[in-house]
């Protein structure tokens, strides 16, 4: 016989709960260094168009200005951003799944199942290999891309949390207990209402 008992909502986990893991202290510094390369080769793209439209158009001098005064700050604005961002970006591995929060404006929390999880890949480019960091994406059944994908890691706790995500589905549920240092250091926020319901 079918039973679907209805649960109550006191019972539910609360987000607040949650001890959050912060991202590598030096994914602040990565970002801000692919943010200023970027920015660098954007100036050098910008100088060429000036240079090939003083040369063709001869621009008024107001229009300079004011462009130069735009891409000043779209770029001042680029390069600030993963200061406010990161912070706000945690993960969080539980006995059933793994959790990863982020946004600033718009906060979401992304649950991911470990029974789901077809495999994990850790993968990493040239500037956070410099700074000794990896990225952790995971795959579900189903999924058309990677379902979940953790930036900021550390080599070792990328390598570690891949090695415990796709070992976990196919052991018993008391099997396999958490590793004792997953990540790099606990953060705890107070979550939104948004967060929660993300």
């Amino acid at each position: 016989m079918f039973v679907n008992p209805e649960i109550p909502l006191e019972v539910l986990p609360r987000a607040e709960g949650v001890c959050w893991q912060a991202l590598h202290p030096r994914f602040i510094r990565c970002l801000l260094v692919k943010r200023l390369l970027a920015a660098v080769a954007a100036l050098l793209v910008l100088v060429l168009v000036y240079a090939i439209a003083t040369y063709e158009f001869n621009p008024q001098i107001w229009l300079t200005v004011a462009a130069v005064l735009l891409a000043c700050a779209s770029i001042a604005a680029s390069v600030a951003w993963p200061l406010v961002d990161v912070p706000r970006r945690g993960y969080a591995v539980r006995d059933k799944d793994i959790l990863y929060k982020s946004g600033v404006l718009w906060q979401s929390v992304k649950a991911v199942p470990f029974n789901r999880v077809q495999h994990a890949v850790r993968g990493s480019g040239p500037v956070e290999r410099r700074f000794g960091l990896a990225s952790l994406t995971a795959y579900t059944a189903g999924g058309t891309g990677g379902d979940l994908r953790i930036a900021g890691l550390g080599e070792d706790t990328a390598e570690r949390l891949r090695t415990y995500i796709v070992g976990k589905p196919g052991e018993p549920a008391d099997a396999s207990p958490l590793p004792a240092e997953l990540g790099e250091a606990p953060v705890r926020h107070q979550e939104t209402d948004a967060a929660q319901r993300g």
